[in-house]
Order: C-alpha cells, then structure tokens, then sequence
C-alpha cells in the first residue's frame, strides 16, 4: 500500500518546491513584468496591442538568429501580402493565479505553426501544427491548428512564433492570436461533431432512399440527384474537418486542393440532374447549351488545382474564388430556368424551383461568407445547411410526382413509338457527328506528323548546312597549313643541300671557321625541320575523324620529372646560346595527365622560350598549387616578347598564329601553340599567356591535381603585361 502511494509523495514533494520556487519570484516577475504583456484572463482572449512581429522575407532565419532580430508592434490595420515571407511573432504571458493553467492557442489557418516556448536553460520547447500537417504531427490532433500552452502558478513566459505560409489559401491576410481555455475547445468541437454529424446523417439516408428509387425505375434524373447529394456531403465533410480527420489523415496537401475536385463533382452533377429532370435539351435548348458551357467552366478550376497539385504553382486561392463564382452562376441558371421551364407549363419544375429557392439563397450566402464578402454569422454558415434540407425533401417530392408523369406519358403506345423514332434520329446524328469527329481526328493526326517530319527535314538540313560551313572552315586551315608548310619544308632542306654540296666539292679550299659555321647554320635549319615536323604529326593526330586516334590516357604524373626529363632533351639547343635555367618546382606535386601530351606542352614552349631569348639569357619554369584544385605551370623568358598583331594572333583554331623569327632566325608554324591549348583543354586545364615587347613573354597553363577529376574547359585568356 505504501509502495502504491510512493510516485503521488513524489509528484507533492515537486509540486511543492515549484510553488516555493514561485513564491520566492513572485516579486522579481511583478516588478519585471512588461507593459505588453499579456496576463492569462479565466475567459477567450484575443492578443492584439501586445504582439510584436518580424517579417522574414528570406524564410530562412532559425530561433537562435530571430531573437537578435528588431521586433516591431503589431500594425493591426496592415494586410499580408501573398508570398513565401515567414512571420515571427513574439509575445509575452504571465499567469498571475495560483493554479497551473492550460490555454489552446490560436493564430489562424497558416500552413504551418511552430511555437517555440522559452525554457529557464536557454533552450527552446518546439511545438508545431498547421493546416499541411498530418493530424498526427500536430501538436492538438484536431481539423483546427491548435497548439497547447501550459502555465505554472505566478509563471512568466516568453513566446516567438513561426507563421508559415505556404499556399496563399492558407495564409490569413491579418495576424492575430486567441487562447481559448480547453473547455471553450471541447465545447466547440463538440458542437461540430453534433451538428453536423445529424447534417451529414441526413444526406446519407436521402443519398440511399434515392439510390433504392433509381435501383427501382432506372431513372438517370435519381442517379444524377444520388451522386450530387453524395459530392454535398463529402464537402461539408472537407469544409468541417472530417475528411482530413476520417478519410486522409496523412495527406494534408491533398485535403488543401481536394476542395476542387469535391466541388467540381457536386456542380456537374447538378447540372446534369437540372438537364434531366427538366428535360432541357428538348424543352429549353438555349438553357441547355448555357448549362453544358458551365459544365465545361469546371474544367478550368480543375486544371488550376492540378498544377497546384503537381507544379511548385500556388493557384489554389484563384482557384477558390472561381470556383465561387461559377457555383454563384450554376446557383443562379438552375433557378432560372426552373422558371422558364415552370412558365412552359412544365408541372415537375413547380417543387424545383422551391427546392431550389432555400437552396440557391441558403448557397449564395454560403459562398459569399467564403469570398470573403460576408461576415461568418451562425446564419451565413447555416443557410446552406437548412436549405439543402429543405431542398432534399421537395426533390424527392418533385422526383415521385415526375415519375408519375413519366409513367402515364409511357402509357400510350403513340408516344412511345415517336419516342423510339426521336431515340433512333438522335442516335444516327450522334454516329454522324461520331464519325465526323474521328476524321478530324484523323485528318488532324496526319496533319501534325506531316508537319513533324517537315520540322525534321528543316533540322537535317540546318544541320548539314552547319556541316559544310564547318568542313568549309577546316578546309581553309589545311590549305594555310599546308602553304606553310611547303615554304618551311623547303627551305632547311635546301640548306642541307647547299651544305652537302660544298662539303663534297669544296671542302678542301674552305677554312676550319667557315666550315664550322656552315655547320652551324645546317644544323639549326634540320632542328627546324625536325620541331616542324613534329608539331605537323601531332596536329595531324588531333585533327583526325576517329576519337581514338590520339589517345588519352591520364595517370598520376611526378611533375618535377617531367620537366627535368624535357630540359635535358632540349639542353644542347639552350647550350647554343648560352641560356641558363631556373626551376623551382615542388618535389610532392603530382599531376592527373597524360604523359605525352605533357611532355609536348612542356617541351614546345620550353622550345619557343629558347628560340626567342637573346644570349647568355634566363628561362624560368615554376609550378605551384591553386585554389581550386588544379597546379599552376609557368614558363617565362627574358627575350624579345611578341608584339600586339603576334600576341593577338595566339590561340586561334581559325587560323594559326602569326609567326616571328627566332634571336638567332629560327623558324615555326604557330601550329605548337595550337596543340598545346588542345592538349592542355583535353585533361581539364586551361592556358594563358603574357607579355609585353622587348622585355620577354610568359605562357601558364593550368593541370589537374592527382585523384581529382577535370572540370569543364575554358577559353584561352590573353593579358598584355609581363610576369
């Protein structure tokens, strides 16, 4: 027995030294406490003065930076434009009783709610709720956005809260706060389940006694009566709650843009319950036509609702509201021609248009209260309750009396022999009109393949046109190339000629001087050669249809090898003028290249470098690491630099550089420079370089470090200044 009353001694031990701790406060809080706070009243309130609201136009800010942000009072005449802008809300409460208290706060039907209560540890208690929650996520699981306050005696609390609204229907266009007790709550919500659970009760029987009719005389008006009472009771199951609570708990985005559907439903089959049951479409067909144009009108707020559904689009209020306007106007053509039919001499129309007088008065009220237009008053939110009651009653009055029209005029055998023969006319015309619309169908089919084949045709021909300008173009490279070429062929070849040729015949009149520097000049003329043509097999390969005639196969690359393997095969030529090297390039750095390709790029402008130093001068290669993953290498002389037209000239795939002569008058082609930006933009990198006249050149180019993969190429950049 002891034992069993052990936890309620502890709970009244805690109890206790809450209320000490209270009572110790009691004066700090009293002589702290804010002109806008608001105190816990026994009754509703509704916070107004003592909000204070930060707009968060990015919608991105959390708790910890909102508390730094300027909070202003809230404007109570100012209107919330539609948009993703989140609204913090901050106020202030204090329970001045002596008893723990609960309140139900409510601010609105806001997509989402999060209340963020501060805790005496600095930390925040996260409850949350909204209209595009799962009733199982909110903190209150009821159809309303509630969230539960709890109080300690003589308590004071700070709360911020987070209005979000993500569809503009559930966004209010003012902010304001209510607490409700719990018995206010319970009260209510009980009230909704009774009243509109006897409401909804009702639709129910009438929907099956019309559906035993129907079952029984197989009258289409009966069906269409049947399936309309079934979409007004699935709305007044959506606008109350109790779909999402019944039906789709955890599909609160569904729920949201159901609404159109449901409604779309309910209108169209009370227009056909209209055309039926008046017999429009051979009484009244101007009405008709007008009533199958509303139908259609449907169509629009139902597409609305689709994209809503499935594209980021927020049209659901749009949607809303035309949805009201086309339910006012159905509301008001079936009043009217309720009339024009009554006015034909139509007897059944007599308990339609009452029917429809409660129903059409009760729903524009209805409607307007959801446009915004009225006030919600116990009489806009039950008039369409009580006339659709009424309505119910005198249809089915309405629907027996037609029956029994129906069944006298299928009596006599003549009437039912015209009837055949208007059935079988109107049957033969909606085959024809069957037929005609299926071969515009058809022709339209055929029509758009032929102008999807024509489009086809115009592409291939586009295409082929951007072929030949582009086969044009490489045409016209390899003519310049080849010019030049057969210039450059000739000329070191005619040397070694020449040179030969005095050698044989006149070797034993000339001195050793003369003899070394006919050497001299024949060997820089077959180095020519040999640079030309290997620039010329390299451009070959890379210019070639196949994609697999140059191959590419990068591999991690120890780069300081690389250049000291290509300055010891070009250190005779540096020798010649008694250049000198500079190299600093970082033992670790590693490369992801091919190795061939590398060697090439390094090797021909270490090459240029050579050729346009002066004597006795100084080539400096570098290499260092870069921000984004790539190294940097640098080859920089102390020569003759290019001049504007030259350094223009670099890089073009259009037309190869423009050529200049070496310190000591070597020769190229522009075709090296070309290959190395291909090269250099074939593993990922990219190439620049600088200079300025008479005071050398520098070319950079940029690899990608080893392990890491090329990213997209870009263009070559030029800069007109030195290194």
């Amino acid at each position: 027995m002891l034992l069993s009353l052990l936890p309620y001694r502890l709970k009244f031990v805690r109890y206790l030294k809450s209320l000490l701790l209270v009572l110790l406060c009691m004066p700090a809080v009293a002589a702290e406490l804010h002109p806008d706070t608001a105190v816990l009243q026994p009754q509703e309130q509704r916070l107004l003065q003592q909000l204070q609201v930060y707009h968060d136009r990015s919608g991105k800010l959390s708790i910890e930076e909102v508390q730094h942000q300027p909070f202003l009072r809230l404007d109570t005449t100012a209107t919330l434009l539609a948009g993703k802008t989140v609204h913090w809300v901050r106020v202030a409460l204090y329970n001045s009783s002596h008893f723990e208290q609960e309140r139900y706060l409510y601010a609105g039907d806001w997509s989402k709610l999060q209340l963020y209560t501060s805790q005496a540890d600095s930390t925040f208690k996260v409850q949350q709720t909204g209209q595009l929650l799962p009733i199982s996520k909110r903190d209150v699981p009821q159809n309303k956005p509630y969230v539960r306050v709890r109080m300690m005696p003589q308590s004071y609390a700070l709360l911020y809260l987070r209005l979000q609204g993500d569809l503009n229907l559930y966004k209010p266009q003012r902010l304001s706060l209510q607490l409700l007790t719990p018995k206010q709550v319970v009260k209510t919500n009980n009230d909704r389940l009774l009243v509109q659970g006897i409401f909804i009760g009702i639709i129910l029987v009438m929907t099956l006694y019309n559906l035993v009719l129907f079952i029984s005389v197989r009258d289409r008006s009966y069906l269409y009566y049947v399936l309309a009472l079934l979409g007004t009771g699935l709305y007044f199951m959506f606008y109350h709650g109790f779909a999402l609570e019944f039906l789709w708990p955890n599909s609160p985005y569904w729920n949201a843009h159901s609404f159109a559907f449901i409604v779309t439903f309910n209108g169209l089959f009370r227009l056909l319950f209209t055309r039926s049951y008046l017999g429009t479409k051979k009484s009244l067909p101007l009405w008709d036509k007008l009533l199958l144009l509303l139908a259609m009108l449907y169509a629009l707020p139902v597409a609305m609702a689709l994209l809503s559904y499935f594209t980021p689009l927020d049209l659901l209020q749009p949607c809303v509201d035309l949805i009201g306007i086309i339910g006012g106007g159905v509301l008001v053509v079936m009043l009217l021609v309720g009339v024009a039919s009554l006015i034909q001499g139509y007897r059944p129309a007599l308990y339609f248009l009452i029917a429809n007088v409660f129903f059409v008065i009760g729903a524009l009220l209805f409607i307007l209260k959801e446009t915004n237009l009225l006030p919600g008053t116990i009489l806009t939110v039950y008039s369409v309750q009580v006339g659709m009651v009424a309505q119910v009653v005198l249809f089915s009055l309405g629907l027996a009396y037609r029956l029994n029209t129906v069944t006298n005029e299928l009596a006599t055998e003549v009437l039912e022999k015209e009837r055949l023969e208007r059935e079988k006319e109107t049957e033969r015309k909606r085959l024809i009109e069957q037929q005609k619309k299926d071969l515009e169908i058809t022709v339209a089919n055929r029509t758009s393949a032929l102008r999807h084949k024509t489009e086809e045709l115009n592409k291939t021909v586009r295409q082929l046109k951007a072929s030949e300008y582009k086969l044009r173009r490489l045409n016209q490279l390899k003519d310049r190339f080849f010019s030049i070429i057969s210039h450059d062929l000739r000329t070191p070849l005619a040397t070694l000629d020449s040179f030969l040729n005095i050698l044989l015949n006149f070797s034993d009149r000339m001195k050793p001087e003369q003899m070394q520097k006919l050497a001299n000049h024949t060997q820089l003329s077959v180095r020519n050669l040999q640079a030309l043509l290997e620039n010329l097999l390299q451009w070959a390969a890379s210019q070639t249809a196949s994609d697999h005639s140059v191959r590419f196969e990068p591999e991690s690359l120890k780069l300081q090898d690389v250049v000291q393997r290509n300055i010891y095969l070009l250190q005779d030529t540096a020798d010649t003028k008694q250049l000198q090297w500079q190299v600093q390039v970082p033992e670790q750095l590693v490369v992801f290249a091919d190795a061939n390709m590398l060697d090439f790029v390094i090797r021909n402008l270490l090459h240029n470098a050579i050729k346009f130093s002066n004597p006795t001068g100084i080539i400096k290669l570098s290499a260092k690491t870069t921000g984004n993953h790539f190294a940097e290498i640098a080859v920089e002389d102390n020569g003759v630099g290019m001049t504007a037209e030259v350094f223009k000239s670099l890089f073009h795939e259009q037309h190869p550089a423009i050529t200049a002569k070496g310190t000591s008058n070597e020769k190229g082609t522009g075709l090296g420079l070309l290959l190395c930006r291909q090269f250099v933009e074939r593993f990922g990198g990219s190439i620049r370089a600088k200079s300025e006249t008479g005071k050398g050149a520098c070319f950079l180019f940029t690899v990608p470090l080893a392990s890491l993969k090329p990213p997209r190429q870009e263009e070559p950049k030029l800069e007109k200044e030195t290194c």
